[in-house]
C-alpha cells in the first residue's frame, strides 16, 4: 500500500492515472494518559473531512485508538506518531514511536518485548473485530524492535460519502405584484447648487 502510495504521488497532477484522492497527515503525540482518545478524536475529524462515510470513519478511528493505546502499553518512549493515508478508496494507518527518545531501559529494567503472544494476538483480533458492515481491516502488523519501540499498522477501506451536486442559486426579477411601489427620486430641487 505504501508504495502505492509513493508511485501514485510521483505522477504529474495533470496525469489521469493519478489518485483523485491522494492525502496523508501525521501527527504525534506525548505518552500521557488519554492520549489514545485524543488520536481517535482526531482520526475521526480528519476522514470525515474528506468526506468518508460516517460508519467507515468510527470504525478506523476506533482502530487507531486500539493500536495507540497498545503503543502506549508496551512502547517506552516519550512520544508517539500517527500517520494516516489516504489513495482513493484505502487507508493506511500507522502507529509508532520508532525513532522518538527510547529511553537506556524502561523503568523496572529490561524491556519485556511481548513476541506473538497473547496480547499481540487479542490486539489483532481486536482490530479485525473493528471491521463490519462489509468494511475490511487487512494488512495487520505489530512489530516489536529490541530497543522496546513498537509499529502497529493496518488498512482499509474507506468508502467516500456521495457528495451531492450543489444547484446554482437563479435568480428571477421579481413579478409585477412582488415588486412593490417604484423607488422615489431624491429631491435635489433645494440643494446648494440647485437655480431658482
Amino acid at each position: 500500500m505504501v508504495k502505492q502510495l509513493a508511485a501514485s504521488a510521483r505522477l504529474p497532477l495533470s496525469d489521469p492515472r493519478r489518485s483523485s484522492l491522494d492525502v496523508s497527515w501525521s501527527f504525534s503525540l506525548r505518552r500521557t494518559p488519554g492520549s489514545d482518545e485524543l488520536a481517535t478524536r482526531m482520526t475521526l475529524a480528519a476522514l470525515t473531512t474528506v468526506g468518508g462515510a460516517q460508519a467507515a470513519c468510527e470504525r478506523i478511528a476506533e482502530a487507531t485508538g486500539l493500536a495507540c493505546r497498545y503503543v502506549l502499553d508496551y512502547g517506552f518512549a516519550r512520544r508517539y506518531r500517527v500517520t494516516v493515508g489516504l489513495d482513493e478508496s484505502r487507508c493506511a494507518v500507522s502507529v509508532t514511536d520508532y525513532g522518538y527518545d527510547q529511553p537506556a531501559a524502561p523503568p523496572g529494567g529490561t524491556p519485556e518485548v511481548p513476541t506473538p503472544s497473547y496480547e499481540t494476538t487479542r490486539l489483532c483480533q481486536e482490530l479485525s473485530e473493528c471491521a463490519t458492515d462489509g468494511m475490511k481491516l487487512d494488512g495487520i502488523q505489530v512489530h516489536h524492535a529490541l530497543d522496546g519501540a513498537v509499529l502497529v499498522r493496518f488498512r482499509a477501506g474507506l468508502p467516500i460519502a456521495p457528495v451531492s451536486p450543489v444547484s446554482p442559486i437563479v435568480s428571477e426579477p421579481p413579478s409585477a405584484d412582488d415588486a412593490g411601489p417604484p423607488p422615489v427620486a431624491p429631491d435635489t430641487s433645494r440643494s446648494p447648487g440647485a437655480r431658482g
